[in-house]
């Protein structure tokens, strides 16, 4: 009897899983696991691709259709000039689009010894303005690819500039960097493309600083507007309106008809970058502008992308390419965004 429940003991203690068995075992919870980690990384993927299509998307609602407002109020209180009330270059007084600034002219009347001498600061787009004795500096004004503005491309390494102006046709309006305005006073409004230092990793975006002053006909016509104390900031790095940005593009549109309000065949509208020379504007008007952004979410996605192979699109600017240290950042949802906006009181003969 003993011998027997010593065998049972013993067969009972040899009893367990056969090399196949936990072969199998493994097998199944590796597959298991292949599968649960498929759908983790999925799941991340898509999450931050649905963030990442969320940030791109903000930036259009909010700070694409913020700046287009504005843009739809330029050149409204524009004064009129001898061409026409409803003509807008380089010389119309507070016109919309700011190509130019006055220079002192200096006029002597009557004869001697009754003579007096008069400086005035007339003639531009920001017609009587003046920075203390001097003129206001042409790194205000809207430019093609100026240096003060950034860009992510290879080719084109600088983003354009827009200055534009308005006066506000009502009170409690706000500049474009958050500055109360009262009714009738004019604003001159600069978006430009800077790096932003409060984020980690820096990024560029578009910023916009704003100068508001009140038009005096007399002072404009005589010893000017002295906006001096408020230039430093207007000429400064204003505030970021939209983050993000890789590249930033203006074009006008421009026709040297005057009667397409009432003849739309007659318009020949030609779509062409900043002028260099205002002056080559002579003989043409703006009636439109548009505006071409590029840009990135703030969300990385999961994987690595080759971003030397993206090729972008931005109005007149085509197959462009990111720069060097943008190819080797990481991968984010990029999209380009063009609008076309009328310029108001600028469309001819009604």
């Amino acid at each position: 009897m003993s011998n027997l429940n010593y065998s049972s003991r013993k067969n009972t203690a040899q009893s367990g899983f056969t090399l196949i068995e936990l072969m199998i075992a493994l097998i199944l919870g590796l597959l298991i696991s292949a599968a649960a980690l498929q759908i983790f990384y999925t799941t991340s993927v898509n999450n931050n691709r649905q963030n990442a299509g969320s940030q791109i998307q903000n930036n259009a609602v909010f700070g694409i259709d913020d700046f287009s407002k504005h843009l739809r109020i330029a050149n409204y209180g524009a004064n009129s000039n001898t061409t026409s009330a409803y003509y807008l270059n380089h010389l119309t007084p507070q016109g919309g689009i700011v190509l130019t600034r006055p220079t002192s002219t200096t006029k002597t009347t009557g004869t001697a010894p009754n003579i007096t001498t008069v400086t005035t600061w007339t003639g531009s787009n920001l017609n009587g303005l003046k920075n203390g004795s001097s003129a206001l500096p042409t790194t205000i004004l809207s430019a093609n690819a100026p240096t003060n503005s950034a860009s992510n491309l290879t080719t084109n390494t600088k983003s354009d500039q827009l200055t534009i102006q308005y006066q506000a046709y009502q009170d409690d309006m706000f500049t474009c960097d958050g500055e109360e305005i009262d009714k009738d006073d004019y604003v001159v409004e600069r978006y430009f493309v800077r790096n932003d230092t409060t984020v980690t990793p820096n990024s560029i975006g578009l910023a916009c600083a704003s100068l508001t002053y009140t038009y005096d006909e007399a002072l404009a016509t005589t010893t000017g507007i002295d906006v001096s104390a408020d230039l430093a900031d207007f000429n400064g790095n204003g505030t970021i309106v939209i983050p993000n940005v890789d590249y930033f593009r203006v074009l006008l549109g421009t026709t040297a008809q005057d009667d397409f309000a009432s003849d739309p065949t007659s318009l020949a509208l030609v779509y062409q970058p900043l002028p260099s020379d205002p002056t080559t504007l002579a003989g043409r008007r703006i009636v439109s502008v548009q505006i071409g952004l590029l840009i990135r979410s703030d969300t990385p996605t999961v994987s690595k992308q080759e971003n030397s192979s993206l090729r972008f699109n931005v109005l007149d600017r085509r197959n462009q390419q990111l720069n060097p240290a943008a190819n080797s950042g990481s991968k984010y949802l990029r999209n380009v965004y063009e609008t076309t906006t009328l310029i108001r009181n600028a469309r001819g003969k009604p």
